[in-house]
């Protein structure tokens, strides 16, 4: 029989974690919105702005973060952020001031930038090379459960013990749970093990490879370039604000928190699928029709939200945005690839992060500060949706557009 090749072991773990990490560290918030606003009476500018901050740290420390994994890796890295989120979390649960809320969050911006998804596609892109694909694939697909899971659990947990100690049990899990399952299975490279990449049984061999690269700053003048960012930061816009927004918008309109949870859980639900359907299309219909009929579902989730009456509304937006966000990150990097190739892609890849973060840091928190002066979420849903959609249909002209060339391989 062959060996168990060890990085299978690291892909179960780091499903895990990233599954628990997601949920608390971004999924989760929104269910505290009103709890918060209910026990101190902050405004939810105040609240939700807190989290723009965390995402403005994870965004500027991504750099840096990566330089760090390349030279030292993840294991200790990974512990160090689970340990400083559990930290933090625990600081969370005693807050009284809205300074002290903020100051909590930017603390777990650090946390972010070092136990989500970056550090561990380091950790996947080391340990597999030929099976990458399905070892992203596993990882991406397990941790859509984080949504699943957090919505209904964090406000099952807030229902019956309060939003502080809901940050408590936050935090007993990043250090009781993550920290040392992180400390004992994660490892830097195969070689630590005494094994090959892809479990293979001797070191593969190193295709030689012919690089003519462009220059970053030469795809970042091609027009296609900016047309695809700013269609996917109009994207990112209406996911952020149905993320943030969805389930204090549902409380005001009359459900219970416990309604509101299950809907944003079925959300999560239909994400998984459309992994499976819309990633595979690409290989029969054009990436840039996917990607611009995901965008517009996407905003059309937030029209529908608005204009179809009662749960008619509620269930459009469900199946709608459940059924695009899950496919348009996938869709995303794929169209990225296909245009300017892989040789350059990490640095334009870091380029469309700044921008689609610095859009995850002010949306929610500028619908929050437009939120009184419309009086409810209505008015800003219809405006984002509309944008976004006018945003998105641009994508179908890139294929006429002019290409950058990024340079040729030859294996």
């Amino acid at each position: 029989m062959r060996r168990w090749y060890y990085g299978w072991s690291i892909l179960g773990v780091l499903s895990v974690t990233e599954t628990l990490a997601y949920g608390m560290l971004i999924y989760a918030f929104s269910v505290f919105v009103v709890p918060l606003e209910t026990y101190f009476g902050w405004s939810r500018a105040t609240i939700n702005g807190a989290v723009a901050a965390s995402q403005i740290i994870a965004g500027l420390l991504a750099w840096p973060v990566g330089i760090w994994l390349d030279r030292y890796g993840a294991r200790w890295f990974m512990t160090f952020g689970a340990i400083w989120g559990a930290l933090w979390f625990a600081v969370w649960g005693f807050v009284t001031e809205p300074w002290q809320h903020i100051v909590v969050w930017l603390m777990l911006g650090i946390s972010m930038a070092t136990v989500l998804y970056e550090p561990a596609f380091v950790v996947v892109a080391n340990w597999f090379h030929h099976k990458r694909s399905q070892a992203l694939t596993v990882l991406t697909f397990v941790a859509g459960f984080a949504i699943i899971i957090a919505t209904p659990t964090t406000e099952w947990l807030i229902r019956q013990y309060g939003w502080r100690a809901t940050a408590w049990v936050f935090a007993a899990v990043m250090l009781l749970l993550l920290a040392p399952i992180l400390a004992i299975w994660l490892r830097h490279r195969p070689s630590d093990v005494g094994a090959f990449v892809d479990g293979a049984p001797s070191e593969p061999p190193r295709p030689q490879v012919a690089v003519a690269a462009a220059k970053v700053t030469e795809i970042i003048r091609d027009t296609g370039f900016w047309v695809l960012t700013i269609a996917f930061l109009f994207a990112t816009s209406s996911l952020v604000v149905i993320l943030q927004t969805f389930v204090p918008y549902l409380i005001d309109r009359g459900y219970s928190a416990a309604q509101a949870a299950q809907f944003a859980a079925i959300m999560g639900v239909l994400a998984l699928p459309s992994r499976l359907i819309f990633t595979p299309l690409g290989a029969i219909v054009s990436r840039y029709t996917i990607a611009t009929v995901l965008c517009v579902m996407q905003s059309f989730a937030l029209v529908a939200l608005i204009m179809m009456p009662g749960e008619w509304g509620v269930w459009a937006c469900v199946v709608l945005f459940g059924l695009s966000f899950g496919a348009i990150t996938p869709a995303r990097a794929a169209l990225f690839a296909d245009r300017y190739g892989v040789l350059v892609y990490g640095a334009i890849s870091g380029v469309l992060a700044l921008v689609l973060t610095m859009s995850r840091a002010v949306v929610p928190l500028g619908v929050e500060i437009a939120r009184p002066l419309f009086g409810d979420y209505a008015s800003i849903y219809l405006v984002v949706g509309v944008v976004t959609t006018i945003g998105s249909l641009p994508i179908l002209l890139i294929p006429w557009l002019g290409r950058t060339k990024t340079g040729t391989t030859q294996l």
